[in-house]
């Protein structure tokens, strides 16, 4: 029986030890700087095996304070709030009644941290940079752009190449950047950009180290009054088992991660430890529909393989153990987050829900009919032509519920005779091998957007299977309907036309069962009030409280946060 790797017991003593070392390194940060300690936040987007000086904004190595934080959006659009716009670099956007342009008013007055205007130009000089070097356009931007323009001094006008009616919410994605600086980048999808120039509240990067970094306020912020904060800190965290062990002693204010037990693990420690588990999108198991190995492929390649490897799996049961009870069954086979459920074509749930149940004895039975079998009786199914069938679960180390998910899975497959093994990479590295196709199952989980539509594009339009893209298409799976269907859903006029179109992608999905869905997980958000105020949260849900990179919500949330008088934290033994 697969082993929990969390020893509470060893970890409430290094706690201590921990906490110390949190002190010790706050009091030289903050002495290094000259600012006040309780002026610092301290937070941890993701982690990281090393810290360098990387604030490229077009990097997917970049440091997770880059985007919003250094890089502000033009618009932020949140989610809690019925996707109301929050106008930031813009004042306002507005359609072509045709859907055939659109075009943004920008904000005057902005400078950029060097003392520099922000200007049309520089937005117009972002725009073309990604059109320039397409391997910087990781939002699949310039598929939709045909032209921009400078409309006046302060407004752009971009033409589309088709009409969109959510134009607005993927290229207010793009990172805007000083043309002043950037137009001297002869390389900017290799330049590190270590000493960055932006028009967020937080641009200053100082005491850069392997135990971390401060990134300090901008002198020139637009919005200065608003900002309460002199630096975000962050410390180097090496993985999951790191972040737990550290949280506990109150070293970080503002963090995002998987805690087991969160209750009895974080919660019980200090009444400053508060966290909020929204509901969020699917964890999903999925293979490499251009594996290697032919047979394998072909294997792979039939719908009948993928639905036995989903009624093999005991999905409350990997909720239970790798999620500690934080998170639901996933029951669709489309792999919509539950949260959607109101635009799942009942007919289509009830029809594939069968191969989502736990039926081992089916699962068997289709795969000896694709003769997948135990040719040699040593306990494990072959390939057809006699070969040993295996397969490798990619996961990224530090990740515990993935990796605990994916050695439960490699259990559960055993029994019906599927040798299955685990392999814990970094996450640059996992993504690498994702984008190489050189994996043969790996699990991900999904980003989340105002209608499932989000979900569907990122995981099945074959556009997103280029190496910049994230890794969520990485699947290698190719459908054309659905790219017609994820084509159409942007121009559709009426609600009623998109529901359409939704329903006719979930039972393509649901029925080519291109992905195994697992469970519905939670957004991880965990906060200390100790030394700040202004926490979004249940009952404060203004926006997302997120603070995962790219997340543009938490640009909102830490100019709403202030710091409050110093008091210790009440650290308890673990009961």
């Amino acid at each position: 029986m697969f082993q929990l790797s969390f020893q509470l017991n060893v970890r409430v003593i290094f706690s201590l030890l921990s906490l110390l070392l949190s002190i010790f390194s706050n009091i030289v940060l903050a002495q290094e700087e000259g600012v006040k300690k309780n002026t610092i936040l301290t937070l941890v987007p993701e982690y990281k095996d090393q810290i360098v000086a990387n604030f490229n904004p077009y990097s997917t190595s970049s440091m997770p304070t880059t985007h919003e934080f250094i890089f502000e959006p033009m618009i932020i659009f949140n989610t809690r709030q019925n996707n109301q716009p929050e106008y930031r670099l813009a004042t306002n956007y507005k359609l072509d009644n045709d859907l055939s342009g659109i075009s943004f008013t920008l904000r005057e007055g902005v400078q950029w941290s060097d003392g520099y205007p922000f200007t049309v130009d520089d937005v117009l000089f972002s725009f073309s940079l990604v059109q320039k070097f397409p391997a910087l356009d990781s939002h699949g931007i310039n598929k939709w752009i045909k032209s921009v323009n400078k409309k006046s001094a302060n407004e752009i006008y971009i033409k589309l190449n088709k009409p969109n009616a959510l134009i607005a919410f993927t290229l207010v994605l793009l990172p805007i950047v000083p043309q002043h600086q950037w137009g001297l980048i002869a390389d900017p999808l290799r330049y590190a950009n270590p000493t960055p120039i932006g028009t967020g509240p937080f641009t200053s990067i100082e005491s850069l180290n392997q135990s971390g970094y401060l990134q300090c306020k901008n002198p020139y912020y637009w919005q200065a009054e608003q900002r309460h904060i002199d630096c975000l800190r962050y410390p180097k965290v090496i993985n999951n088992d790191d972040f737990i062990s550290r949280i506990m002693t109150g070293e970080f204010d503002w963090t995002g991660s998987f805690i087991p037990d969160i209750e009895r693990n974080y919660a019980s420690f200090s009444p400053h430890f508060k966290y909020w588990l929204p509901p969020a999108s699917t964890i999903s198991l999925f293979f490499n529909f251009k594996a290697a190995d032919p047979e394998l492929q072909a294997l792979i390649s039939h719908v009948e393989f993928r639905r036995a490897i989903s009624m093999s799996i005991r999905r409350q049961f990997l909720i239970d153990i790798a999620a500690f009870g934080q998170g639901e069954v996933s029951h669709l086979a489309s792999g919509m987050s539950q949260g959607f459920e109101q635009w799942e074509d009942p007919l289509s749930n009830e029809k594939y829900q069968q191969y989502m149940r736990y039926t081992p004895l089916l699962a068997k039975e289709l795969l000896d009919e694709l003769h997948v079998r135990d040719g040699n009786n040593d306990g494990w199914r072959d390939l057809p032509s006699g070969k040993a069938l295996g397969l490798t679960i990619l996961t990224p180390n530090g990740w515990s519920d993935f990796d605990t998910t994916a050695l439960l899975l490699a259990d559960m497959l055993q029994e019906v005779g599927i040798k299955v093994s685990t392999l814990q990479v970094d996450f640059r590295e996992f993504n690498e091998r994702l984008s190489a196709g050189d994996f043969t199952a790996a699990l991900t989980n999904y980003p989340q957007g105002p209608t499932p539509y989000k979900y569907f594009d990122s995981a099945f339009n074959s556009a997103y299977q280029a190496p910049q893209h994230p890794r969520y298409a990485k699947h290698f799976y190719k459908n054309t309907k659905i790219d017609e269907l994820l084509a159409q859903f942007p121009i559709a006029s009426t609600p009623e036309k998109r529901q359409a179109i939704i329903y006719d992608l979930s039972n393509i999905v649901a029925s080519k069962q291109i992905t195994v869905p697992l469970y519905n997980t939670v957004q991880f958000f965990q906060y200390n009030t100790q030394r700040f105020t202004g926490w979004f949260n249940e009952e404060n849900p203004k926006a997302s409280p997120l603070v995962w990179p790219q997340a543009p919500e938490r640009l909102l949330h830490v100019l709403a946060l202030k710091p409050v008088a110093m008091k210790t934290v009440d650290i308890k033994a673990a009961p």
